[in-house]
């Protein structure tokens, strides 16, 4: 079925594509808003704002928002990004309407109660202090710092104790209102729903949306800068990740990019987990992904080995690289990147929730819905030429950002 779409009365945008055999519905909404939206002194703030739309409203405890959802037998969260913050919920049919009230009450009429907001900067510090002892998360962090540099996709997302110490009630506020209205959202549902009825609740639960539409301070383009960086710290492994010059999204060459990182490290039989790990034992694993912005992007590699091998390690990935540059993929290795990566889309649409989640990426990203078919056309295009020659034009072998982190002096 096509999908529908509608605009409240406030000139919020509600989307819906039909799954008319599920039982299930989910339902997201989408901000524009994320940590490269924030000044330098307010770094963290969209995050702790997520946290805080789940702290009480005009008419619900937090514990309220909490036993309501778990009543409904479904799952409710959220997530913050660079670019965007997203809220979502996912429940049986029946209880769609309920779902679409409760979160446009959330993100209306949330009250930041300040005895809440206290107990909650504690939780997000704990939540810093976690990240903090993962080493994964922290090479990911280092490696962004030093490839997006001061640009703000190099700031981390929690922000830092000191920014989240400063957080204050009309801060919050200022934030909620200068990025939270018609203008800067939109909903997108999935699943078998009764449309009307799910309209009429969105009508009502977002009709006190603020509707200050404030202007926000011009956006710097990130450009990339390849350095390394390495942080002692008493791990077992040492942990290494590259960054790669990536694509903004949209691109003409965005899916010749998903189908070159998928080939490099997207899978067991992926260049780099047959080297690294097959070949040569380096590594448990090994990831490649392509993260994209509006105007940038970034492709990670992130692997860990032990102390003694971590040149090793670096020097393999940098040649796979460099590889890359020179030897075309043959016929087999295409398309068997290519299935994996038709594989991933069309399973991911299994459920509500990845359709709703898809339907809103395409939205910000295209400012329409894809379909599938046009998606899987644009992967077939796609030849061992193109791959060629995009990996030539990134200049992977040449330039790498590293980010290093672990037992650094051990042998």
């Amino acid at each position: 079925m096509p999908y529908k779409e509608h605009t409240l009365a406030n000139g919020v945008r509600v989307y819906w594509d039909p799954m008319p055999e599920s039982r299930a519905a989910s339902i997201g909404v989408w901000v524009r808003t994320g940590s490269r939206f924030e000044a330098a002194e307010e770094g963290g703030v969209t995050h702790f704002l997520e946290h805080m739309c789940f702290k009480g409203t005009t008419t619900r405890s937090a514990e309220d928002i909490a036993n309501e959802m778990d009543f409904l037998g479904g799952e409710m969260n959220a997530f913050t990004s660079q670019e965007v913050t997203s809220f979502y919920a996912t429940v049986l049919t029946e209880n769609s309407r309920q779902a679409g009230n409760l979160l446009g009450d959330i993100l209306t009429n949330s009250v930041f109660d300040p005895v809440e907001l206290e107990r909650e900067r504690g939780v997000v510090l704990e939540e810093l202090a976690e990240s903090k002892d993962d080493p994964e998360d922290r090479v990911m962090e280092n490696l962004f710092r030093i490839y997006f540099g001061d640009h703000p996709f190099g700031a981390p997302i929690l922000g830092t104790e000191e920014s989240i110490t400063r957080f204050s009630r009309l801060s919050v506020r200022e934030y909620f209102k200068k990025h939270y209205h018609p203008g800067n959202l939109f909903v997108t549902i999935a699943g078998n729903v009764h449309w009307d009825e799910v309209i009429d609740a969105l009508e009502n639960a977002f009709q006190n949306i603020s509707v200050r539409n404030l202007s926000s301070s011009p956006l710097t383009t990130p450009v990339p800068t390849f350095s390394r960086m390495e942080e002692e710290d008493d791990y077992e492994q040492v942990h290494l990740c590259l960054g790669l010059r990536g694509l903004p999204q949209p691109h003409p060459r965005q899916t010749a990019l998903r189908v070159l990182t998928t080939h490099l490290g997207g899978g067991m039989s992926s260049r780099l987990f047959q080297e690294v790990r097959e070949k040569r034992g380096l590594a448990y694993s090994v990831f490649s992904s392509p993260l994209s912005f509006s105007d940038g992007g970034i492709v990670r590699i992130s692997a860990s080995t032990r102390p003694s091998r971590r040149e090793e390690l670096a020097s393999v990935l940098v040649e796979e690289l460099r590889r890359l540059e020179k030897i075309p993929l043959t016929s087999s290795e295409l398309t068997r990147s290519k299935n994996q990566l038709k594989s991933s889309l069309l399973l991911g649409l299994e459920s509500a929730g990845g359709r709703m989640s898809k339907m809103g990426r395409d939205l910000l990203n295209w400012g329409r819905e894809i379909a599938v078919t046009e998606i899987e056309q644009w992967i077939d295009q796609v030849t061992a030429e193109d791959i060629l020659h995009l990996a030539q034009e990134l200049k992977w072998g040449e330039e790498q950002a590293i980010s290093v982190l672990g037992p650094l002096s051990a042998k």
